[in-house]
């Protein structure tokens, strides 16, 4: 169940902005999703009486470190972590269990061991990234401007569930940062907001994918801004931008969201069966904005471009950020259009590629187009932050072309369904 909520957001007086006035709502929903990495859980490791030798993919070193050694009895000067190159992240490596294993093992059989997942137990064995259900409202003011809005998520663990994590914290903070990572309304011009979040117990392990809350949370409010620029009639570009707050945040907010707009040629017409779908998120202090290009071709989704505009202050190697943003909107894609893991007989499935369906390369776009601003003057955050806006701009994108709003992400299944 959803346990208590937490108000992590907060300027003026929602409740009275929203009293006798027409209320927008719409409720967004994300499912469980795999980390599914090309190479699945692995670790070999050699344990001796005076020490152990661990080879893993691991994103945690340190801590593959210290819970080898509690295993054994080991100080964990004693024990040597060779962190192999990852065959995919993405989170599922904070968890090591498996180093353990083998080393229990190595330490039984007096022998070095390698223990590594079949596909079915990788997919089995996953801390799952964790279902949401987002409930947003807002009141337009008579001048079109948004005067009130409010945005509601409950999700389960994300990183609470990390064994790093010691519980007390847990127990000190009754919530979970991670699943309102970019839940936050970077709208701050908007007089009256409200962000509250609402933790749930699940009983399987659910934990940090790829950005953690970003994707789901950017979806929900990204998708919402464009449904409230509609209601007043306005280009939601220029709606956005009329509720950024002028200050030096809100500066380089505004100019990725200016720049993506130009390089994009952003428009708000449907030509030849092609239309724009826009959406901007800010992750880590790094603002980030999104224009995707979408058709809708026998009920099938295709994004043919995207054009990205980020700021990660000083650009310390351009290229690098080029490939991370390439990456980003790629999975970020994925994710939004096809990915789904269920519970079924008290399992997670399905377990195999195919059945749990991701993006292949025809679903890739054909250009995707970065732009990079420097309008900070140290190094900022850059892994992740470009992962938040692909799912909203694509879903506004579809909502311009079909005239169907989806608020379930993945998108494709939820457009075969509207569509019967």
């Amino acid at each position: 169940g959803v346990g208590r909520s937490h108000v992590i957001q907060k300027e003026g007086r929602v409740d009275r902005a929203m009293r006798d006035r027409t209320v927008i709502e719409a409720e967004f929903r994300t499912p469980l999703g795999a980390h599914a990495q090309i190479e699945p859980a692995v670790a070999v490791v050699d344990a001796r009486p005076d020490g152990a030798t661990v080879m893993i993919s691991t994103q945690v070193p340190g801590y593959t470190r210290r819970e080898v050694a509690d295993a054994l009895g080991l100080d964990p000067e004693q024990v040597v972590v060779h962190p192999m190159y990852l065959g995919g992240g993405f989170g599922r490596r904070g968890h090591t269990p498996i180093a353990v294993d083998a080393a229990r093992l190595s330490r039984t059989l007096g022998r070095p061991e390698k223990v590594v997942n079949s596909r079915r137990d990788e997919f089995r064995h996953d801390p799952v990234r964790p279902p949401t259900h987002h409930v947003l409202r807002g009141v337009l003011a008579e001048d079109g401007s948004v005067l009130g809005m409010e945005h509601e998520v409950a999700s389960s663990d994300v990183v609470r569930s990390f064994p790093q994590v010691p519980a007390v914290v847990n127990s000190i903070i009754g919530h979970d940062p991670g699943s309102w990572r970019g839940g936050m309304i970077q709208y701050g011009a908007i007089p009256n907001h409200r962000v509250v979040s609402w933790h749930g117990e699940l009983p399987f392990r659910t934990s940090a994918w790829r950005s953690l809350g970003l994707l789901a949370n950017t979806f929900a409010i990204e998708s919402f801004m464009d449904e409230l620029a509609v209601a007043a009639g306005r280009d939601p570009v220029e709606f956005r931008l009329s509720h950024i707050v002028d200050d030096a945040r809100g500066f380089r907010l505004r100019e990725v969201i200016r720049t993506a707009a130009e390089r994009s040629d952003w428009n708000t017409e449907v030509r030849d069966g092609r239309a724009l779908g826009f959406a901007a998120s800010t992750d880590a202090n790094t603002p980030c904005a999104h224009v995707a290009e979408v058709s809708v071709e026998d009920g099938r989704i295709r994004v043919h471009r995207v054009t990205v505009a980020i700021d990660p202050g000083l650009a310390v190697n351009p290229d690098q950020i080029r490939a991370q943003c390439e990456g980003c909107v790629v999975m970020g894609l994925s994710a939004a259009m096809f990915e789904e893991m269920t519970i079924r007989d008290g399992a997670l499935a399905p377990t195999i590629y195919g059945p749990y369906r991701m993006a292949s390369l025809s679903d890739a776009p054909r250009e995707i187009v970065v732009e990079i601003l420097e309008n900070a003057d140290a190094p900022g955050a850059m892994g992740e932050p470009p992962l938040g806006p692909i799912g909203a701009a694509i879903a506004n994108a579809v909502a311009r072309l079909t005239g169907v709003r989806l608020r379930d992400i993945p998108l494709q299944p939820a457009l075969d369904r509207a569509l019967g």
